[in-house]
This record gives C-alpha cells, structure tokens and sequence, in this order.
C-alpha cells in the first residue's frame, strides 16, 4: 500500500488493486489507493488492511489489473465486496485481464468476474477486447440510473480521461513487456 497507515486524514478516492506478479507502478497520487497482492495467502490480509482506509461512499474509481493466469488463484469476490460500501453511487469498477497476442482472453475466461460484478449489485456497462486482453467496466447504480432504465438502455460510457486514462496506458505498457 502506498499511504501509511496511521494517517487518519488519509481518504482515498480510488483503488488500484494490483493482483499476481506484475511490475507496475502508476504516476503516484495522493488520492489512489495502490494495493499489490502477489499470493493467494496475502489477498486476505491485504483486502483487510485496504478496506479499513476507505471511508463510505468515497470511491469514484475501482481498478482491478491481473493476469489471466491468476484469474483462478487471486481474484474472488472479496476483491470486490471488500471495497464495495465505499463505492459511490455512479461510481465505475473496471478489471483489467491481461492476456498475450499468442494466447488471448476470451469471453469464457472471465465468466466468474462478470458474476461476481453482478453479485455485488454493480451493473456491467462494457466488456471490450483488446490486443490479448480483456476490460470489464461496471457501475455502482445511483438512483438516476433507476429513473432512466426505461428510457436508456444503453448501460453509460467509460470515460477515457483521468486516472482511467493513465491505467489504460500502463497497463498497455505491462502487457507489451508480458
């Protein structure tokens, strides 16, 4: 984690959930959580650790980067719930499957993440391959989103600015060096 944990002023408003060995390391803000995980006995430990500096509802952005090798052995729904409650309304979650030119992500291979973004009540807005790999954007609805669900159908769009824009290039550059 990247924030020292007796800083109680300290209130993220996005999480950078790093799971499996990888060597990434974003630009550094005050205000972006980055947690590593490189082992199932750590994910725990460090999900714990990482939900206690999230206060509710303070979450504009949640960041889940992992290989497709480590689908199985790292990520599960506690990736998830831990940070949900701190979720705001509108707020999006994008996971980000690392595949290779020579071996892809295919729909299949992340079944278990679309469910489990479902289960926790988020609504999947995007799903898009690209160059091997595989991005899965949800929401967090808000009560907007309940009163236009008759109207619009179209599920919202992934804003490519910001901190989503500076996770989308480096994990272009992580998966050039895979």
């Amino acid at each position: 984690m990247t924030q020292d944990e007796g800083d109680d002023e300290y209130a993220p408003s996005s999480v950078l959930l790093m799971l499996g060995p990888m060597h990434f390391e974003h630009a550094g803000s005050a205000d972006v959580l980055s947690v590593k995980i490189a082992t199932p006995e750590e994910r725990t430990e460090s999900l714990k650790k990482s939900a206690d500096m999230i206060q509710p509802n303070s979450l504009e952005t949640l960041h889940i980067i992992l290989k497709s090798s480590s689908v199985s052995s790292l990520f599960d729904e506690t990736c998830l719930t831990t940070f949900s409650d701190g979720l705001r309304p509108g707020s999006e979650t994008m996971v980000h499957v690392l595949g290779t030119e020579d071996m892809p992500v295919q729909p299949g291979d992340v079944d278990g993440i679309r469910m489990s973004l479902v289960d926790c009540g988020l609504r999947l807005s995007s799903e898009e391959a690209q160059e091997g790999s595989w991005i899965l954007t949800a929401r967090m609805p808000s009560l907007d989103d309940f009163e236009k669900e008759e109207d619009d159908d179209d599920g919202g769009d992934c804003d490519d600015g910001g901190f989503a824009g500076q996770v989308a290039d480096e994990v272009a550059k992580v998966d050039e060096k895979s």
